[in-house]
């Protein structure tokens, strides 16, 4: 009986027909990241470029003068003056990234014998090690001040505690305080916290319920007119893992949707700003932390033309037909208003 024979089981048919040739075509398992949400938020669509400077600079009043009060006819008028306006800075940090090559190698994957294009793959590697980090950095913060090369990420600037209100404080190992303010002296000067027990709107305990005070009590009004570093337009988001994400959605199925989400959209909302799932959290955090981020007070800031800077190194050392390209980015983060932007995390 005849078995039969696939194709490439015939000598003839495996040497004269290609497969498919897909020029230039390939799939990225570079990463255990499925996205860099953080990194494509704060560094690549809601960034500030700076001009020539050292870093960037925070500035606070920490209270009104004390001087208001009642008065009569004839009354007098006690002055005083006192200092309270605090200054932080926030010091440039700079990450890097390479590839290297031989002049040979492109000249040998060229033209119609190239199934891809080697040197394009090295750079694409290049560009997702540099993501990769970058990510990291958004969330993470350095050990303590004795760290001088690390970028001051979310960790940094939106510190956790268990009790409600605005208790985020200084972060461990920063006793100065955030870029060099401290929350222990001037006690305004912190970000809002709660943990949770459920994804509900139980008082005190729910997901739903912190939340929901929060955005209230975080809508700090200006009522004296004058320039801030707060920016407009670019609106808010909410961080979290997959499991908190799709404890919400369950009690958002449960309401009907009274919650505000709409089932069919990959980025449901909640008071206009979008839940996002971030994988990083998943990878590296384990008490389900919540991030409710103001784009408008909390940013990264670049200096300018510094960011994804590529810089050709023509011939290595040692090595006269071996290129490389360093890409670099001179970024750190800020925080103009830490009462605008909170963080919970999973007490249960």
């Amino acid at each position: 009986m005849v078995t039969g024979l696939q194709p490439e089981d015939i000598a003839d048919v495996v040497l004269s027909t290609l497969n498919q040739f897909r020029r230039d075509e390939w799939v990225s398992e570079m990463s255990d990241l499925q996205d860099y949400t953080g990194f494509n938020d704060m560094c690549k669509n809601k960034k500030e470029k700076l001009n020539a400077s050292r870093g960037d600079k925070v500035r606070v009043i920490t209270d009104h003068n004390h001087s208001a009060e009642v008065d009569k006819m004839y009354g007098t008028v006690d002055f005083a003056v006192d200092d309270a306006v605090e200054e932080g800075t926030v010091p440039w940090r700079r990450i890097k990234a390479n590839m290297a090559f031989d002049i040979q190698e492109p000249d040998m994957n060229s033209g119609e014998t190239a199934m891809f294009d080697l040197i394009k793959t090295r750079y694409a590697r290049m560009r997702v090690s540099m993501l990769e980090l970058a990510e990291n950095l958004v969330w993470d913060k350095p050990t303590d001040s004795t760290d001088n090369e690390k970028p001051w990420g979310i960790k940094y600037w939106i510190v956790q505690n268990a009790t409600t209100g605005f208790n985020g404080g200084n972060p461990a190992g920063f006793t100065a305080g955030r870029a060099g303010i401290s929350s222990t002296t001037y006690a305004r000067h912190k970000n809002y916290t709660g943990t949770y027990t459920s994804y509900d709107d139980t008082v005190d305990t729910g997901l739903i319920s912190q939340m929901e005070e929060a955005a209230v009590k975080m809508e700090w009004k200006e009522s004296v007119q004058h320039s801030s570093p707060e920016r407009q337009g670019y609106g808010k988001s909410i961080y979290m893992d997959y499991d908190t994400r799709y404890g919400l959605k369950n009690v958002s199925k449960t309401w009907n949707d009274s919650l505000g989400f709409d089932l069919s959209s990959p980025e449901p909302v909640f008071r206009g700003a979008a839940l996002k799932y971030v994988a990083w959290l998943d990878q590296n955090e384990t008490n389900g932390p919540v991030y409710m981020i103001d784009h408008n007070t909390f940013f990264a800031v670049f200096l300018k033309d510094w960011y994804m800077k590529d810089i050709d190194v023509k011939v290595l050392p040692h090595q006269p037909t071996v290129t490389g390209v360093v890409e670099y980015m001179v970024l750190n983060f800020v925080c103009h208003n830490l009462r605008k932007n909170a963080v919970f995390y999973d007490a249960s």
